[in-house]
């Protein structure tokens, strides 16, 4: 009997988390690709812990975001379109709409050189507030009329000039989710964080807020490669096996 796929329901929030409705982005000419070695550890909010092991690929001109998963089981994640994909042995055994495109990722960001805002500069978002605290620097974005009553502000702060934090309200200024950014890596002209934590908070009806905790860490930061094209541009089968 196949595990329960948990890790997935936590990507899947993830994945929505950053989705900021940005317009269509311009291919850069230069950054075109990255590929990274991941690990991803995750404590849900029944205690129940997860280990997730693979390499993560991103093409810009392809538009697809792939997890080559290796442990704890061999399988392919591919998120293209608004469309994710689980792919077993060649087969597609589960597909699902999210609303999220690839290029509303880290990895879009980091490529195209907007990580430090989030990407919020091309998105619906505005600056309504900076302040300092410490040696961070903190911006207050808020989305404008049409969509104040989807979406809440997005809180993020600075280190050294480098995205350190993002915090996610809900209109009602609840906190629904924060990330916090470190030890950032290296290729080229393109740095993306080593480590990411994640607080998932959840709020029931009664208002009873529970969390749970992700930690991505990510080495070995290729940008550019040309080598293993056909994971970059993993094909994905027509249809579900049944």
């Amino acid at each position: 009997m196949r595990k329960e796929n948990r890790p997935l329901k936590v990507l899947f929030a993830t994945l929505i988390a950053f989705l900021t409705v940005l317009p269509n982005v311009t291919i850069g000419q230069h950054y075109f690709r990255m590929t990274a070695e991941f690990s991803i550890k995750e404590k849900f909010s029944d205690g129940k812990m997860s280990l997730t092991k693979g390499n993560v690929y991103y093409d810009r001109n392809y538009r697809k975001l792939v997890y080559n998963v290796k442990f704890p089981e061999k399988e392919a994640w591919v998120i293209m379109d608004t469309v994710f994909n689980k792919v077993v042995n060649k087969q597609l055994v589960m597909r699902a709409f999210i609303p999220l495109l690839p290029s509303a990722t880290l990895f879009d960001f980091a490529l195209s050189s907007s990580l430090d805002n989030f990407g919020l500069e091309k998105s619906f978002y505005t600056v309504t507030k900076v302040e300092r605290d410490g040696d961070l620097v903190i911006s207050t974005w808020t989305p404008d009329k049409r969509m104040a009553k989807a979406m809440g502000k997005i809180l993020i702060s600075k280190k050294n000039n480098k995205l350190y934090g993002v915090a996610f309200y809900s209109p009602k200024d609840e906190l629904l989710k924060k990330q916090i950014f470190k030890n950032y890596l290296k290729a080229g002209g393109v740095e993306f964080p080593a480590e990411i934590t994640e607080i998932i908070y959840k709020i029931s009806k009664n208002g009873v807020v529970t969390k749970e905790m992700k930690i991505s860490t990510f080495k070995n930061l290729k940008v550019n490669d040309l080598k293993e094209d056909e994971i970059y541009n993993f094909p994905v089968p027509a249809a579900v096996k049944k």
